[in-house]
């Protein structure tokens, strides 16, 4: 029996149900990603990025986030990053791992999140893109 179900014997990853961390599909896509030295490198680089604090009041810069997020998916061949992407999780924590590995919230969440006030605003000013969490003021009654 081989000792590991990633590495291919052409050196690309392969996936052997036999041999898998109990149908972790995630945790055996970046197994694989970690065999690889340009996907393990670049992956590090990016969860090092959008993790580094600023400041207290800046938790990232998600500019560089975006950049080292994108370096990463036009870098390293797809049979990597597409089995990060759409590996499939079994339970919850599995699926938040997964969502914090692949889309750390630095990438996505803003500084501050803004107050009920603000959002009633936003809602009444902008027609055009109206937020799906705008709601009537009828229905607040």
């Amino acid at each position: 029996m081989p000792r590991s179900g990633i590495a291919g014997s052409h050196g690309g990853p392969t996936f052997n149900p036999a041999v898998s961390t109990k149908s972790n599909h995630c945790l055996d896509a970046a197994k694989a990603c970690n065999l690889n030295d340009n996907c393990k490198k670049l992956r590090s680089s990016y969860i090092s990025i959008c993790n580094r604090e600023i400041s207290p009041s800046e938790r990232c810069n998600r500019r560089k986030c975006h950049k080292a997020l994108r370096q990463f998916f036009d870098r390293v061949p797809s049979e990597y990053t597409y089995r990060m992407l759409f590996c499939s999780c079994q339970d919850q924590a599995c699926a938040e791992r997964r969502r914090q590995t692949i889309l750390p919230s630095c990438s996505y969440e803003d500084k501050e999140k803004p107050n009920c006030l603000e959002l009633r605003s936003l809602c009444r000013t902008d027609h055009l893109s109206e937020p799906a969490y705008c709601i009537p003021d009828s229905s607040l009654l």
